[in-house]
């Protein structure tokens, strides 16, 4: 029995129903949701009742797992396992960050668009966000179909950046949102890195720009014109008609391909209200191929 693949935007969502991801997956179903991802890039599973560790099965069918990464803690000051980036407001004490907390303003940096791990040399592949409580208003995540972006660019546009490859550089963008006092171990760890600024995607075969606020400016370029590019190109990908704004209900996960998207998170309303979010993400090794569901239990 195939999956059932129902669309939450034209092109962008789609709800998949029939799976209960508490249960190992066959390669069916796996190459499935792979089929699925490439024509919407954005994939919501409805009332899964999983844990961390199913999250994490779930995500290894799909790439190698990536050890989460902290700026701003500690790792014995982590509520959650090292391979699972903590997308909450909480501490340790499971009590919400108060205004001021380097912990509550880090956050703000997922409210400006980006691709998940874009300021690597390895980025991100598929992320699998999974809700545990959801704030009343707002906290919406908001994803841009850079395909679609790259297909309407005016075919001026085009030709400029077909070739073109850019630096990206999370300290840049974290000083964009007010945070400079990075120490030398953590700029060596996090040093620039260089992404193509159109890609063509493996499954769907499609051109895509490749954009992120990580991203600083344009290989060849002077900083100043590289940046009003990038600026001009944010602002075509992110018009509306690009764009989904997906609104959370407890026990969703959403897995999206940063391949071919850019995201970012909304406010929500009071800022004090519990948002609690598990994510697993894969890393786009080109050389990974697929383990055994058994295989993959025993490593997570």
């Amino acid at each position: 029995m195939s999956l059932t693949v129902e669309a939450a935007h034209p092109f962008i969502a789609a709800r998949i129903h029939g799976l209960d991801l508490s249960q190992p997956l066959g390669e069916e179903r796996i190459t499935e949701i792979e089929l699925a991802s490439g024509r919407y890039p954005v994939l919501i599973f409805p009332r899964q009742y999983i844990n961390d560790d199913q999250l994490l099965a779930f995500a290894a069918n799909f790439g190698p797992l990536q050890v989460a990464v902290s700026y701003t803690t500690r790792p014995e000051d982590h509520r959650l396992a090292p391979m699972i980036n903590d997308i909450s407001n909480l501490g340790k004490d499971n009590q919400t960050f108060r205004a001021g907390d380097r912990r509550r303003m880090n956050n703000l940096t997922s409210r400006r668009w980006h691709s998940d791990a874009s300021y690597l040399p390895l980025p991100a592949r598929y992320s699998m966000l999974l809700s545990y409580v959801v704030p009343a208003v707002g906290g919406q995540t908001q994803f841009a179909d850079m395909r679609a972006a790259y297909d309407e660019l005016p075919a001026h546009l085009r030709a400029v950046v077909e070739d073109l490859s850019c630096h990206y550089d999370i300290m840049q963008s974290r000083a964009a949102a007010g945070f400079h006092d990075f120490p030398d171990e953590e700029r060596r760890a996090l040093a620039p890195c260089i992404h193509k600024l159109v890609r063509t995607h493996p499954i769907s075969g499609r051109k895509s720009l490749y954009l992120s606020s990580h991203a600083s400016h344009v290989v060849g370029w002077s900083e100043p014109e590289g940046r009003d590019l990038l600026r001009e190109l944010t602002e075509f990908a992110t018009q509306p008609q690009f764009v989904y704004s997906h609104d959370w209900s407890v026990r969703d996960l959403v897995m999206w391909d940063n391949r071919a998207l850019m995201h970012r998170g909304r406010p929500h309303i009071p800022e004090t209200d519990v948002r609690e979010m598990h994510r697993a993400t894969t890393l786009d090794e080109p050389t990974w191929s697929r383990k055994t569901n058994a295989e993959v239990a025993s490593t997570v």
